[in-house]
């Protein structure tokens, strides 16, 4: 049974239409990408690439169930900003989790 999170978005840049999932985990939000099946958690990188199966988050974001989407509109000139700020979050997480503060 996957677990039920808190919130899951959509973010939906027009008018191109790309859309950034993000999911908020036990600890973190996490993004995802669908198509590539990516999410940027730890579990999808000792899960996933070792060929154990997807993340919790891919399988939740996939089943849809038990959950609320929500969607967040952007505009197509806010996606450059927004993909930077994702990134940046990220890196930070990993940084703070490699000394102890995550």
């Amino acid at each position: 049974m996957s677990p039920i999170f808190p919130s899951l978005k959509c973010h939906l840049f027009e008018p191109s239409k790309k859309i950034i999932w993000t999911i908020v985990g036990k600890h973190h939000e996490y993004w995802l990408d669908l198509d590539l099946g990516y999410c940027s958690c730890d579990d999808y990188y000792f899960r996933t690439l070792s060929g154990k199966g997807m993340c919790y988050h891919l399988d939740f974001i996939k089943e849809k169930t038990n959950s609320r989407v929500d969607i967040v509109h952007f505009s197509d000139s806010e996606y450059y900003d927004f993909v930077k700020s994702v990134v940046n979050d990220n890196s930070l997480m990993i940084r703070n989790e490699k000394i102890g503060l995550g």
